[in-house]
């Protein structure tokens, strides 16, 4: 049973990437813990709609944005198939894209961003976009973003995303870098929440932290390596939970998941923790990130 914060603090699991990679564990662990709110960056399963009433079911406050693996198929034919159409519909009120949701106790509020993103430089398929938001460009869906945070009831805010901005780093390791393909360099970050993200800072909210993954933390170039997936710029954290996959088998032969636990209080990112937890609920495993600085400006 979840056991609410005192004012003023406020406590995060945070879920990366799933990729079907989930177990009753997962649930019973979320349900009994003491967190406020889970955080879930998406890419559930591949169009998976039983995924989807899984999270629905949880029996735990949650916001979700989905992923690009969740509207695979639709993206490759550029139509909403109805199995999207389903995970958008059992969802619900969870799935938080282009919309905010107010934390009074803590007084800051949660900005869910674009949906299904593949990163790079485009909507890849504005179709899909035009149908369920009504947006066919890059631009647009940077003006729905910032629509959402001018709805906040407070200038304190979380980014909820599926893939992080552009400005991060153009390195294979970088946060949002590229590392697959034929040229595996670049910045494949998403733009419109760069271009959010900075009319936000100049419209004097803060953003606290940007939580996205979608960039999996074991490279495909080069091979063997980890990305970087903490840094901060100008005061604002960005965490990438993308640990893929996120159960593994210990030396000992203990099955473990992988969250992150974050806790902000006074309106400052107090503590975050990568931990690992076996099917009993007991934390086996726990890291500390540490955060790099990036000293460039968005676009």
């Amino acid at each position: 049973m979840s056991h609410p914060s005192p004012p003023g603090r406020v406590k995060f699991i945070v879920v990366g990437d799933i990729h079907a990679n989930w177990q009753q564990e997962d649930r019973v662990f979320l349900e009994s813990g003491d967190q406020d709110l889970v955080l879930l960056v998406g890419d559930l399963g591949d169009e998976d709609v039983e995924m989807a009433r899984k999270i629905a079911a949880l029996k735990c406050p949650k916001a979700v944005i989905i992923g690009n693996h969740d509207a695979w198929r639709s993206f490759t034919e550029r139509y909403p198939t109805d199995n999207l159409r389903k995970i958008l519909e059992i969802l619900g009120d969870d799935h938080l894209a282009y919309r905010c949701l107010d934390l009074p106790e803590a007084q800051l509020s949660i900005i869910g961003v674009r949906p299904f993103s593949w990163g790079g430089k485009d909507l890849r398929s504005p179709e899909v976009y035009a149908e369920f938001f009504g947006i066919r460009s890059v631009s647009e869906s940077a003006e729905k973003i910032i629509a959402a945070a001018k709805t906040a009831a407070f200038d304190d805010l979380i980014i909820l995303a599926h893939n992080g901005p552009t400005g991060l780093g153009s390195g294979p390791g970088d946060i949002y870098g590229k590392d697959f393909g034929r040229n595996p360099r670049g910045d494949f970050g998403d733009e419109d929440l760069a271009l959010a993200l900075t009319e936000i800072e100049q419209s004097g909210r803060r953003v606290i932290a940007v939580v996205a993954g979608h960039m999996h933390d074991r490279l495909s170039h080069p091979r063997g390596k980890r990305r970087r997936r903490f840094v901060r710029r100008n005061g604002t954290a960005f965490i990438n939970p993308a640990v893929v996959p996120r159960i593994r088998r210990t030396e000992s032969g203990t099955t473990v998941r992988h969250y992150l636990r974050m806790v902000i209080e006074d309106l400052k990112l107090c503590s975050i923790e990568e931990i690992w937890v076996d099917a009993w609920g007991k934390v086996q495993e726990v890291d500390i990130p540490e955060f790099a600085e990036v000293p460039v400006k968005f676009a």
